[in-house]
């Protein structure tokens, strides 16, 4: 007999389970077999169990109901006694039967700490309010503007004129300034993903990216180091300008000699601002932005606290940027797989003491997000969990899935960006 995972939700009574079902203690809750009873399904949903598996015709799709089976030909009194010869659906055992030991229902139930939200705008709505209101048409106009300035800026700066540090410093603020915190930039930041993600964007990105980074990491840094953090994203990929387009927007993957190329983008920008009357610090993390800390990046392999502050910094902002924008090869990535890629190899290639804080703070921008699962739903973002934050609780209709609790069940992408 085939079987479907079905969201609570959505089961109804005389429908039969595929599979045994487990509380979040790994007790067993109802066998094999089990016809549900509106009694069941409130058992189900009391302890949060996200999803059943159930019987399903041969089209995978229909539920098999126990009304249905038992107005078939083959009925169970034609069915020779003893086991074999058993119905494969069970009476679901009353609490007081042994399945539940005492105390066992208490502990297993789930008080979702979530208040019941009031279903609002989608995602959708939401980003399409956010890019109506006066703040977002400004920080647009300041964006676009400056990866204007930028580009000729960069561009100079490569001819051999000097760099307008000051200027362009002062046109990052002013972006910057047209946001009311970190969570409010990251807002805005997401709302200008539709646009052209040139080697520009992707400077000014990390630039603010990492200028967040130092801030939200409480390691105390200065005014000062801040402003040579932001210089440093916005010259980190300046020895792109030195690719060839058709290597940059190449709409496949790279060989290998390809990807050799972009790689020494690193020591092109080193030596275009080698000479230059800049920070050291500047220039080690335009040449250092690309290594990790366990030596696995490249020009150097350097390790740990080998590589500086700026560039283990600019390592996490450059990645999350790069990987969640489209390129010529692919589409974005969803933010929550990169949370999750961060989670899964952040402790071994990235500096915790500012990945962290800035994972914490890019979820936090997701709160009231509507997402899809890949089991094909959709939900709101509604709660993080700290112990997984690619692995929130979700809101699907009004049911409250916590992805924690559900290996199987991942947010596939966001909507409405």
């Amino acid at each position: 007999m085939a079987g479907k995972r079905m969201l609570t939700s959505r089961l109804t009574a005389d429908m039969i389970t595929q599979d045994d079902v487990y509380t979040a203690e790994e007790q067993l809750l109802i066998p094999e077999g089990t016809v549900l009873t509106d009694a069941i399904i409130a058992s189900i949903k009391e302890r949060s169990i996200f999803a059943v598996r159930i019987q399903v015709k041969e089209d995978g799709k229909t539920p098999v109901l126990a009304s249905e089976r038992s107005k078939e030909p083959e009925t169970a009194a034609e069915e020779p006694a003893g086991p074999a010869g058993a119905s494969e659906t069970k009476e679901f055992p009353k609490e007081d039967s042994g399945l539940f030991t005492e105390g066992t229902k208490e502990e297993a139930s789930f008080v979702n700490p979530v208040p019941d939200i009031p279903e609002q705008e989608g995602t959708k709505e939401y980003y399409e309010k956010v890019r109506e209101t006066k703040e977002f048409k400004e920080f647009q106009t300041a964006f676009t503007e400056t990866v204007d300035s930028l580009k000729n800026t960069l561009e100079q700066v490569v001819r051999g004129e000097e760099i307008r540090s000051e200027e362009i410093l002062k046109e990052t603020e002013n972006v910057v300034s047209k946001s009311r915190n970190s969570l409010h930039i990251l807002d805005m930041l997401q709302c200008m993903k539709g646009y052209d993600d040139m080697t520009y964007m992707h400077c000014l990105n990390v630039a603010i990216l990492s200028n967040l980074i130092g801030k939200v990491s409480g390691t105390g840094m200065s005014d000062e180091e801040l402003e040579l953090l932001t210089l440093s994203g916005l010259l980190h990929d300046i020895g792109k300008i030195m690719i060839p387009d058709d290597v940059l927007q190449k709409p496949d993957h790279l060989t290998i000699p390809e990807y050799n190329l972009v790689k020494t983008h690193v020591l092109q920008g080193h030596n275009i601002l080698k000479d230059r009357n800049l920070d050291e610090r500047v220039i080690d993390a335009v040449m250092r932005h690309h290594e990790r800390m366990d030596g696995s990046g490249y020009p150097g392999g350097y390790v740990g606290e080998k590589i500086g502050k700026f560039p283990r910094i600019l390592a996490i902002a450059d990645t999350f940027d790069a990987m969640t924008s489209k390129r010529p090869y692919r589409d974005a990535i969803c933010p929550f797989k990169v949370i999750e890629m961060f989670e899964r190899e952040g402790i071994t290639k990235y500096d915790v003491e500012y990945l962290l804080p800035f994972l914490n703070t890019v979820v936090q921008a997701y709160i009231n997000t509507e997402v899809e699962l890949s089991n094909g739903e959709t939900g709101k973002v509604v709660l993080i969990n700290r112990e997984a934050l690619s692995r929130p609780v979700v809101k699907v209709g009004a049911f409250y899935c916590d992805l924690l609790r559900e290996p199987g069940v991942t947010i596939e992408r966001i909507l409405g960006i």
